[in-house]
């Protein structure tokens, strides 16, 4: 939003829900949903040109999961949070622009687990979810 000017919306970012935004910012979820929609787009288009790797990890959902593992230690890994980075963002990676200091350091963008570290055996976990894929 900072980089390509976008219209301003109040509530991107705040709860990572819009059903808590609206709540909090006394606002339908319709009327935030209209006003995050080019956003959206915007996000979209944007990450619709980046490759992606999809796993299969047939499990519910938490912290205790296959898939909470591995994503809870991937970021662990990938994070450069307090860390020198070992593969920094490039120079003109949106995520410099954050307003969310985790974001900025860590070099992903996420605020959860940037600050955490990861457990080694995780590695051998994902391989085996690959392997499968």
């Amino acid at each position: 939003m900072t980089r390509d000017a976008c219209p301003s919306c109040l509530s991107w970012g705040v709860k990572g829900d819009i059903g808590k935004a609206a709540a909090l910012l006394a606002r339908s979820r319709i009327e935030l949903s209209a006003l995050e929609a080019p956003v959206e787009i915007a996000v979209s288009t944007y990450l619709r040109a980046m490759p992606f790797l999809w796993l299969s990890v047939d499990d519910d959902p938490g912290p205790d999961s296959l898939r909470g593992v591995i994503e809870r230690n991937s970021i662990a890994l990938l994070s450069n949070f307090n860390r020198p980075p070992l593969d920094p963002p490039s120079d003109d990676w949106l995520g410099r622009l954050s307003g969310r200091e985790k974001v900025r350091r860590s070099g992903l963008w996420n605020q959860r687990h940037v600050d955490e570290d990861y457990d080694p055996a995780f590695l051998d976990v994902l391989e085996d979810v690959i392997s499968r894929a």
